[in-house]
């Protein structure tokens, strides 16, 4: 089994669609997951039938969907704000080319120095 997770805007900008698709495999339909007061339970569709769209397994306003974002980013030890993140390693990625360079620049230098 496969599970896959679909993110959609939805109508008007009001947040997010969220769909938990299982794919059995062995020819069986997707199953799309649903909560229920008895639990989590699963709804089989037709893949194949492009009119008839399900329901998302839930809808979270935008603000609900980054305080999500979030928390899962921490309990899954993310950084909660990862471009900041990709800045810096982008910056010292950069000072370090920079460094190599130099050394490069004085190796050279001193080569040819022991060459003369």
């Amino acid at each position: 089994m496969t599970m896959t997770v679909y993110l959609h805007e939805d109508m008007m900008g009001a947040g997010l669609s969220v769909t938990f698709v299982e794919r059995p495999g062995n020819g069986l339909d997707p199953l799309i997951m649903r909560f229920s007061e008895q639990g989590v339970s699963w709804e089989s569709f037709d893949a194949n039938d492009l009119v008839a769209q399900p329901e998302p397994t839930f809808r979270l306003p935008w603000d609900a969907g980054r305080a999500l974002l979030d928390v899962l980013m921490r309990h899954y030890n993310g950084a909660e704000d990862t471009r900041s993140l990709r800045r810096d390693y982008d910056a010292e990625r950069k000072r370090v080319d920079e460094q190599a360079k130099v050394l490069a620049d004085v190796a050279r230098t001193l080569a040819g120095k022991v060459g003369a």
